[in-house]
C-alpha cells in the first residue's frame, strides 16, 4: 500500500503515465453487490417471519404470570374453547390466582403453568383466607365472586371434598393462603419460599427503612428535572463534539506530557529510593521501571508524528460534522429504528419461552407438553435477532461512511450536495447486499459465541474441569475474534463507500489497509479512543455538577438517586455521539490513505486538506503545488468576473 505503517509519512504511489487517469473520488457509476446475500437475508427474513408466526400461534406470554387452571384456561384473559373439554374457553379476567384442590400438590409448586395432576385448579380474583367449612366456602365464593370448586358446580351444591383433590369441590377446611407468582399458597409453604428474600429484605432495611417507597417517590418528584438533564447531556455532547477539533490538540499533548513526566518521575524515584535503602527490592523495582518507561518513552518518540495525525484527523472530523450537520441524527435515527426492532423481538421471544400443546385427559382436564418443533426454531430466531441488529448497525455505519467520503473527495465544499440522502440512495440502491453479509459474518460468530456459554453454564456443576476450562478458552478465543470482525467490517464498509467494493474485496483491502497502516491504526485507537473516552467522562460531570445545583434545594430522601440515573443516561447519550465521532475519524483515515495511493499531489492533486498534507512524503511539494493550483482557480475566477463586467458594460 502507499501509506506504510512503518514511515511516520505517507509515500504516494506514482501511477504510469498509461494508466494516469484523473481520480474523481468514490465511484459514481456502481452496481449492485452481493445480490445473493441479499437473496439469502430476504428469504431468512421469510423463515423468521414463519417462526414469528408459529410462536405467536402457540404462545402465551401471560403464562410467565399467571397459572393455567385444569381445563386449559389461563388466568386473567379471555380464553378460546379446547374441543372436548367443557369448562374450557371461560373469560377468567380479573381472576389472577390459580387454587389448587390438593394442598399437597403446593409443595411441588414453580413457575410451571400447572403441574401434571388428576387434582383440579380454578382462577379466583383472590385468594382465600382460612375456611373452616362448606358455609364458609360458600360465602367466600358469594363474597368473591370467585368459585373454589369447579366451575359448573352451583355455590348452593358445595361440599366437602376429597383430600387427594380429585373431587369436584376442595376439602375443608382450607387453610389461609397467601399469593405466591400468582399461585395462592397456604401460609406455611409461603413463609417457607419467603425465606429466599429475607437475606435482601433485611439488607434493604439496614440501609433504610421502606428504601424502595422512598425510591419510587424521589423518581416521581424529579422525573421532569432527570429529562430537563438528559436534554442538557444532549447539549453538552454536541457542543462538545464541534469544539474537539480545538480542544483535542491541547487534551492529547498534554496527556503526552504528563505521560513523559510520570515516566521520568517514577524512574527517578525508584533509583533514588535504591540509592538510599540498597534493598533487592528497590533494586528489582528500578530496573523493571526503567525498563517500562525507557520503551513508553521511545514509543511516544516514534508515535509523536502519528499521534499529530490523529490530531489532525480530529480536527477534520469537526469540519465534517460543521458541514454535513445531519450527521449527527444518524446514531439517534438508529438507536429508535434499532429500540423498536429489539423491542418487538424480545416480545415475540415471549411468545416463542411460552409455546406448548394440550393434551385432553380422561378426566376431562388439561395437560400441557413444550413444543418440539419451537426448540430448533430458537437458533433460528438468535439468528434472526443478532442478524437484523447488526445489519440496522451496519446501515448506520455505511451510510455515515459514504457521506464521509463524498465529503473528503469534493474539493469545494461549498458546492457539497445532500451528502447524506446521496448516501442513504446509494445504500438502498447498491449496498444493502454487501451490509447483510458483513453483518450475517459477525452474527454467525456470535451465535456459536453465545451456544458455547449456554454449554458452559449447563456444565457450571459438572465436575469434568477440562471440559470447562476449554470451552471458556473457546468462549475467549470467539469473543475476541467476533471484535476482531467487527472491526474489519467497519473499515470495510468504508471501502465500500469510497469504491463500491463487493463485501470480500472491501474487507480483504481493508485489512491490507490496517495491517500496512499498523502504527497509524493504533494511534487512532488509542490516543483517539482516550480522546473520547475524556469528553464521555467530561460530559457526565457537567451533568453532575448541574445536577447537584437543580437538586440541591429540593426535599428529596436520596438526592444521588435522580442525579444517578441522570448522569447513566448522559454517559449513554455520549457514547451515541462520540461514537458517531469515531466513525467519521475512521473513515477520514480510510479516504486519506486512498487519497495518498490515487494521488501524487503534483500532476495529480491530493483532496486533503493542507493540513493533513504535512504528513505525506512530498509534503513540501504537494503544498506548492495546491498553493499553485488555488491561486491558478482564484485567477481564473477574477478572470471570469472582468469578463462579465465588461459584457455588462
Amino acid at each position: 500500500m502507499g501509506c506504510g505503517g512503518s514511515r511516520t509519512v505517507v509515500q504516494p504511489v506514482r501511477v504510469s503515465p498509461q494508466h494516469n487517469e484523473k481520480y474523481e473520488g468514490p465511484i459514481r457509476d456502481r452496481q449492485c453487490r452481493d445480490v445473493l446475500a441479499l437473496i439469502i437475508f430476504l428469504g431468512f427474513l421469510l423463515v423468521l417471519a414463519y417462526v414469528i408466526h408459529y410462536s405467536v400461534d402457540k404462545g402465551n406470554p401471560k403464562l410467565l404470570f399467571y397459572g393455567t387452571d385444569s381445563w386449559g384456561n389461563v388466568c386473567n384473559q379471555k380464553n378460546d374453547a379446547i374441543d372436548g373439554v367443557n369448562s374450557s374457553g371461560r373469560d377468567t379476567r380479573g381472576h389472577k390466582k390459580l387454587f389448587f384442590f390438593n394442598e399437597d400438590l403446593l409443595e411441588k409448586i414453580s413457575t410451571e403453568s400447572t403441574p401434571t395432576t388428576t387434582s383440579g385448579s380454578v382462577c379466583i380474583s383472590e385468594c382465600p383466607a382460612e375456611v373452616a367449612d362448606v358455609a364458609a366456602m360458600q360465602a367466600f365464593a358469594t363474597n368473591s365472586g370467585s368459585r373454589l370448586c369447579r366451575y359448573d358446580v352451583q355455590v348452593a351444591n358445595y361440599y366437602d371434598g376429597a383430600q387427594d383433590g380429585t373431587s369436584t369441590c376442595p376439602s375443608v377446611p382450607i387453610s389461609k393462603t397467601k399469593s405466591v407468582h400468582n399461585r395462592c399458597v397456604s401460609e406455611g409453604l409461603s413463609d417457607t419460599l419467603d425465606r429466599v428474600g429475607e437475606a435482601l429484605s433485611d439488607l434493604l432495611d439496614m440501609i433504610d427503612d421502606n428504601f424502595g417507597q422512598k425510591c419510587g417517590e424521589d423518581l416521581e418528584d424529579s422525573w421532569k428535572e432527570i429529562i430537563y438533564l438528559i436534554l442538557i447531556s444532549i447539549g453538552v455532547s454536541l457542543a462538545l463534539m464541534l469544539l474537539l477539533r480545538f480542544i483535542a490538540p491541547i487534551i492529547v499533548w498534554l496527556v503526552v506530557a504528563i505521560v513523559v513526566v510520570g515516566a521520568i518521575l517514577s524512574i527517578a524515584f525508584c533509583w533514588y529510593s535504591y540509592f538510599k535503602k540498597e534493598t533487592k527490592f528497590w533494586l528489582g523495582t528500578a530496573i523493571a521501571v526503567s525498563v517500562v518507561g525507557v520503551i513508553l518513552l521511545l514509543i511516544l518518540l516514534v508515535m509523536r508524528k502519528r499521534i499529530a495525525l490523529v490530531v489532525q484527523l480530529f480536527k477534520e472530523a469537526g469540519r465534517a460534522v460543521a458541514r454535513m450537520p445531519q450527521l449527527i441524527l444518524q446514531p439517534f435515527i438508529t438507536l429508535i429504528i434499532l429500540g423498536g426492532v429489539s423491542a418487538a423481538l424480545v416480545y415475540v421471544f415471549l411468545f416463542i419461552v411460552t409455546a406448548r400443546n394440550h393434551h385432553v385427559e380422561i378426566t376431562d382436564y388439561v395437560s400441557w407438553t413444550d413444543d418440539e418443533p419451537i426448540k430448533g426454531m430458537v437458533v433460528i430466531y438468535l439468528l434472526g435477532f443478532l442478524w437484523l441488529t447488526q445489519f440496522i448497525i451496519g446501515c448506520e455505519r455505511l451510510t455515515v461512511s459514504s457521506s464521509v467520503a463524498l465529503w473528503y473527495f469534493t474539493r469545494d465544499k461549498s458546492k457539497l450536495s445532500s451528502p447524506v440522502s446521496t448516501s442513504v440512495w446509494r445504500l438502498i440502491r447498491y449496498h444493502l447486499g454487501s451490509v447483510a453479509f458483513g453483518s450475517l459474518i459477525i452474527a454467525l460468530v456470535a451465535l456459536v459465541r453465545i451456544i458455547l456459554s449456554f454449554i458452559e453454564g449447563r456444565l457450571s456443576g459438572s465436575k469434568n474441569k477440562v471440559a470447562k476450562v476449554i470451552l471458556k478458552c473457546i468462549t475467549c478465543c470467539l469473543w475476541c475474534f467476533e471484535q476482531f470482525l467487527k472491526f474489519l467490517t467497519a473499515n470495510a464498509y468504508i471501502q465500500i463507500a469510497i469504491n463500491g467494493y463487493a463485501f470480500c474485496k472491501a474487507a480483504r483491502t481493508a485489512f491490507m489497509v490496517v495491517v500496512s497502516n499498523a502504527l497509524r491504526v493504533a494511534a487512532i485507537n488509542s490516543v483517539g479512543d482516550f480522546v473520547l473516552f475524556l469528553a464521555k467522562v467530561g460530559t457526565v460531570a457537567i451533568v453532575a455538577v448541574v445536577g447537584i445545583e437543580i437538586f440541591r434545594d429540593k426535599e428529596l430522601h436520596y438526592i444521588w438517586l435522580p442525579i444517578l440515573l441522570a448522569c447513566i443516561a448522559a454517559y449513554f447519550v455520549a457514547g451515541c455521539f462520540f461514537g458517531l465521532y469515531e466513525l467519521i475519524i475512521d473513515a477520514i483515515f480510510m479516504c486519506f490513505v486512498e487519497d495518498c495511493e490515487k494521488n501524487d499531489g503534483v500532476q495529480q492533486p491530493y483532496f486533503m486538506s493542507t493540513g493533513l498534507m504535512q504528513f505525506v512524503k512530498n509534503a513540501d511539494q504537494a503544498l506548492k503545488a495546491d498553493k499553485k493550483r488555488k491561486e491558478r482557480d482564484q485567477n481564473n475566477v477574477t478572470t471570469l468576473g472582468d469578463a462579465r463586467d465588461d459584457v455588462g458594460v
